[in-house]
């Protein structure tokens, strides 16, 4: 990780595990404040800044879970409410939905040469054992959207300085 940007991590964090309410994001202006919004009370999600017994975690999982709470709240304030979890990986937000999978492609060479794509990693709560083993085959089941997982995804930072 590079110096300014580890020094950035370690004064957000520091300043989420003490209450103040900003996470520093990059813009072409430079640094940006993304506030935390008020918490709509019919919010089914616990939000991390509401549980103050729960910032006795490591710093990195505070970022994290201070950014899942920022895209939830302002996902729910924009209307959206079908999801039913959210989680992270490799710096992208996922919004869970009940009838949607987000799918890693691999490409793979078979015996003859040809080069054909596997799903490398199936994510998401409509990924049932039963979905998935059908991704895996090939098959798309009816009603459930597959999303690529390297195309979609939220960048929290961008999501929420808009």
């Amino acid at each position: 990780m590079k110096p300014i940007k580890y020094r950035q991590v370690l004064l957000t964090n520091l300043l989420a595990i003490f209450g103040f309410s900003i996470i520093c994001g990059c813009s072409a202006l430079g640094l940006k404040k993304i506030e935390r919004p008020e918490v709509p009370p019919d919010i089914p999600f616990a939000i991390v800044w509401l549980r103050p017994e729960k910032k006795a975690v490591r710093i990195d999982e505070l970022t994290e879970r201070e950014l899942l709470g920022l895209v939830l709240v302002k996902k729910w304030n924009e209307g959206d409410r079908d999801f039913v979890g959210v989680s992270m990986q490799d710096g992208k937000v996922y919004l869970h939905y009940p009838d949607v999978v987000y799918v890693k492609w691999e490409d793979t060479q078979l015996p003859d040469g040809t080069i054909t794509k596997y799903a490398s990693l199936i994510y998401g709560p409509g990924g049932g054992s039963t979905i998935s083993d059908q991704v895996r085959e090939g098959i798309l089941p009816p009603g459930v959207q597959v999303l690529d997982l390297d195309s979609s995804g939220i960048d929290p930072y961008v999501y929420l300085l808009d």
